[in-house]
């Protein structure tokens, strides 16, 4: 299929601030399978990738590990990479801003779960800024923005900016509706691992409404799966103020 998800986010991917091993999947080469399906899904892409900015809600993709103490720490790991120990599961607001079909700019809030930290674990939220040439992460210690960055390499982060979002790749089944949304899944392998990917369209409006990904283990690489929500704005939020940290 699909959500650029192997080929944006590199599901196969190792990143932390210590840490990086790149992969491409192989079924970057273009969509197969159902033609109904292969069309629902590059229209509703088009439409999508055409929002001027909406917003990603997201759980089971990122683990963090944070310190605001005298030794600034700041940790991220995802896709496979994720399970380590130390990281907290963690669910993420992705605000995606497009121009010209593509993403301008990301501000990804990646905040603890309550499970993950009943206890006053420490962890507090980490807020990434990436655009195409530039990346930068902070420490949310009150309300929803950091107060300070500190800049990072854009190979560190979990999403690139500055190519379309949603890219149909893999092998499509034929799409099933259901009242106002029609799912479409998708199987497509990213490195020794096989993604099983589900996206629902909004039929009235032929924007993608929700995502399920399912990534089997293989490779010595274990399995997880991650679920998102897209929900579209209506104003384009303003870039992030950067204050990098003294």
């Amino acid at each position: 299929m699909a959500r650029t998800a192997a080929v944006r986010r590199g599901i196969a991917v190792l990143g932390t601030l210590a840490v990086l091993a790149l992969a491409v999947p192989a079924a970057a080469a273009g969509p197969t399978g159902d033609p109904q399906a292969i069309a629902l899904f590059r229209e509703a892409a088009r439409a999508t990738n055409a929002l001027p900015a909406y917003v990603i809600t997201q759980s089971g993709y990122v683990r963090i590990d944070d310190s605001l103490g005298p030794r600034r720490r700041v940790h991220w790991a995802w896709g496979w990479a994720q399970a380590q120990p130390g990281y907290r599961p963690a669910t993420e607001r992705l605000v995606v801003v497009q121009r010209g079909g593509r993403t301008a700019w990301l501000e990804d809030t990646i905040t603890p779960t309550a499970a993950s930290c009943r206890d006053d674990c420490g962890v507090v939220p980490i807020e990434l800024v990436i655009t195409h040439s530039a990346a930068y992460d902070g420490l949310v210690s009150s309300g929803t923005s950091a107060s300070c960055f500190e800049r990072v390499s854009v190979l560190r982060v979990p999403y690139p900016a500055g190519g379309p979002w949603w890219t149909a790749v893999g092998t499509l089944a034929r799409p099933v509706r259901a009242g106002t949304l029609t799912s479409i899944t998708s199987q497509f392998p990213s490195g020794p691992q096989l993604v099983r990917e589900t996206d629902w369209v909004r039929t009235a409006t032929n924007l993608f409404a929700r995502s399920t990904v399912a990534v089997a283990a293989g490779g010595g690489r274990p399995a997880f799966a991650y679920r998102s929500t897209d929900t579209p704005l209506a104003h384009v939020p303003r870039f992030p103020s950067i204050t990098l940290c003294s």
